[in-house]
């Protein structure tokens, strides 16, 4: 799912008809309208009895050997999934449901599907399992429809932001007298299914040492906690109709917590958005009817998503749903979606498994989005009031993966106050830095030029080691933002640029010193009076980080993180340059072979573009990013910094931002896409522009990543 994908919602609601003895159908709310329909069930009590069996038959005994064609496990669900979508979308009711999703797609959008079922044995079956023969598709397999079970309270809970990390609470239960679990299994599971959030500092799991109800209430008032993750045993009270939970007692024998003394200590602390339940114990429908009414019960108490499973899972299943879960929780997915995603991963991984019906999500957050992840501001990192959060980056070691997500604070405005062409990069892992061979294969060039008794071995040394990461789906401007964009801004909001506040110019060296020049010798953003005409389509130049920040926050865009600035340039192939591995020359980007000496319209090379056609990602000007300077290792023994702080008078290193791309002034070596250097945020100078990557719609939230320093 892309990041920036919103939903419309398509609520139905199902109540008991006692005048017929069958069900009213309605739809209360959808891009099309509303409708209702008198429907019955489609099985007797027995028949559906029956159904359910091999429903959960079916979940036991799925996966294995991949082989061409449906198992007849398979074949039994699908069969089922047909009778229950006949049943909630009848023929009026369907037709609604088709413009629905049309309108939504039209829109580039997902059509959420609610779920208001008021009648207990009918809120009981597995309508994780609808499906649509139309598409021939479960519906809740995608992110495009994903499915809700909806409570609606007076009070919808507000979005809470967080920042990272995401923290956890995890509780396992195995008293005496019930089932024994391996406790130290079902951890290693979770921890697995979380271990690069947990290395990237993006989660934090923390175990429960205890497993008494006192535990707990203790373990509460030690948060905040943004998720509590119950592993163990549940079962139903048929007299008093209520769930329950089995902890221990002091001695170490099982005691039953019910959903409202559960309620009770999780209920007072609004930091808490999401409840994952995974008992291992109990009848199919002793399951379905305990998360049902704890569900209900938490959300009365002001719980966001309760998460559950009405049958059992394997390890296997419940590993795959758990990591990308909580991934694309990070991601900033609203929670449904993520569900989504995460029964869509199971799909995937376990061959002919149907285990992804398993989970049931009760929720009643208008909108799915229960908190957004933010990025950390570091001192000094932007603008005061800039409105937009640092990009954070992890980069880890040469054999490993990292992930990389993206986030921003500031909610974007609904579109580009501009024309910006935009080219979508999809999600995926790619190639990043340069090995050691050609690294130093690039120093024994570099060192050869005019250049070489200035040459610091540093400059290509940080594109070290080589990596893989994987990034979410994001979109990026596909050229640098021109003098005509930005002096669109300038007219639009009279902003001053910070050389213009300071009463100074443009940063020059003399002397082997950095300084500001004053007066006439400072070229505006804009580009020259005679040159205006000339340069609308050229770079902007001469702006400073804060300036390019400035432009990001009136245009609804961010600046890209260094990461996404690569991957963009040079796509999964580990390419050198963004056309391929082929040598530069004046057809393909502007540098300083090409003899022009200064910036060229933008998009011109269409002969350099990148994979995804983002074009200008080598030469021209070099480009702003939002990552802090650093090695990728930083930290590591025996790491030379390039550059020590004192170099240029006045301006701290360590404060810098990344550079990528080169410019109409640069070497080969330097047009390269692994290559990094470093500006001051203060620094402005006539070969260095930037160009943008779109803030997501109404998402509220993404998570973002940088060299960690």
């Amino acid at each position: 799912m892309p990041n920036y994908l919103t939903y419309l919602d398509f609520e139905i609601d199902v109540r008991a008809d006692d005048a017929t003895g069958g069900y009213t159908v309605a739809v209360v709310s959808s891009p099309a309208g509303e409708e209702r329909a008198s429907v019955f069930l489609p099985f007797g009590e027995l028949e559906l009895k029956n159904r359910l069996l091999e429903l959960q038959n079916a979940l036991l005994s799925s996966g294995g050997t991949r082989r061409r064609g449906l198992t007849e496990h398979e074949k039994t669900v699908e069969k089922f999934g047909r009778e229950l979508f006949n049943f909630l979308l009848p023929d009026e009711v369907r037709g609604l449901y088709r413009i629905s999703r049309k309108k939504a797609v039209a829109g580039g959008q997902g059509l959420r599907l609610k779920l208001r079922i008021s009648d207990p044995a009918l809120a009981a079956l597995p309508w994780e399992f609808l499906f649509d023969p139309t598409h021939n598709e479960y519906i809740c397999l995608s992110t495009q429809t994903p499915l809700v079970r909806y409570l609606e309270l007076a009070q919808p809970p507000q979005v809470l932001a967080v920042a990272p990390p995401l923290r956890i609470l995890g509780l396992i239960a195995s008293p005496e007298g019930l089932d024994k679990l391996n406790v130290e299994l079902e951890k290693q599971r979770v921890e697995e299914a979380l271990a690069d959030l947990l290395a990237d500092g993006l989660i934090e799991l923390h175990w429960l040492p205890g497993q008494t109800r006192r535990d707990l209430q203790r373990a509460m008032r030690q948060g905040p906690w943004h998720i509590f993750h119950y592993i163990g045993h549940g079962g139903f009270d048929p007299i008093h109709q209520e769930g329950l939970l089995f902890l221990a007692d002091a001695a170490g024998q099982a005691e039953a917590l019910t959903a409202r003394q559960l309620a009770t200590i999780l209920g007072d602390h609004s930091s808490l958005r999401t409840v994952f339940l995974n008992a291992c114990e109990g009848a199919a429908n002793s399951q379905t009817d305990l998360f049902s009414g704890t569900a209900a019960t938490l959300m009365r108490r002001g719980i966001p998503a309760v998460l559950a499973m009405q049958y059992a899972i394997t390890d296997r299943a419940a590993i795959e749903f758990t990591t990308t879960l909580y991934e694309s929780l990070a991601d900033g997915y609203p929670v449904d979606a993520a569900v989504a995603e995460a029964r869509k991963a199971i799909s995937l991984a376990v061959n002919h498994s149907v285990e992804w019906g398993t989970p049931v999500l009760h929720m009643r957050a208008p909108d799915g989005q229960i908190f957004e992840l933010q990025g950390k501001r570091q001192s000094g990192e932007g603008k005061s009031g800039s409105g937009v959060a640092p990009v954070v980056e992890v980069v880890r070691g040469p054999a490993e993966v990292a992930t990389v997500r993206a986030s921003v604070v500031t909610p974007p405005a609904p579109q580009s106050p501009i024309q910006i062409d935009w080219v979508t990069i999809p999600a995926g892992e790619f190639t990043m830095g340069s090995t050691e061979s050609h690294t130093q294969e690039m120093i024994a060039f570099a060192k050869k030029q005019s250049y070489s008794g200035t040459f610091n071995e540093g400059w290509l040394t940080c594109e070290l080691p080589q990596h893989r990461l994987h990034l979410p789906t994001y979109r990026i401007s596909r050229t640098p933002i021109t003098v005509a964009q930005f002096a669109a801004f300038v007219a639009a909001t009279g902003y001053r640029t910070t050389a213009e506040e300071k009463g100074t110019g443009w940063a020059k060296k003399t002397d082997g010193k950095w300084d500001w020049v004053q007066g006439a010798d400072w070229q505006h953003p804009r580009g020259p009076e005679s040159d205006v005409g000339q340069k609308q389509n050229h770079p902007v130049t001469q702006v400073s980080w804060h300036d390019a920040l400035a432009f990001c926050k009136w245009a609804g865009a961010r600046l890209p993180s260094e990461a996404e600035w690569e991957k963009a340039a040079r796509g999964t192939d580990g390419r050198i340059w963004p056309w391929g591995d082929a040598e530069p020359d004046a057809q393909r980007c502007n540098f300083s072979d090409s003899k022009i000496g200064d910036t060229s319209p933008v998009g011109i090379y269409s002969a350099g573009a990148s994979p995804y056609g983002v074009l200008d990602m080598a030469g021209n000007v070099d480009e702003w990013t939002s990552s802090r300077w650093g090695g990728y290792d930083w930290g590591k023994p025996g790491f030379v910094y390039p550059y020590k702080a004192d170099e240029r008078e006045g301006l701290d290193v360590e404060d810098s931002r990344v550079i990528r791309g080169g410019s109409y002034a640069t070497d080969r070596v330097f047009v390269r896409c692994a290559h990094r250097y470093w500006g001051h945020p203060d620094l402005r100078l006539d070969f260095r522009g930037f160009r943008v990557v779109l803030l997501p719609p109404g998402s509220g939230s993404l998570f973002s990543e940088n060299s960690g320093l």
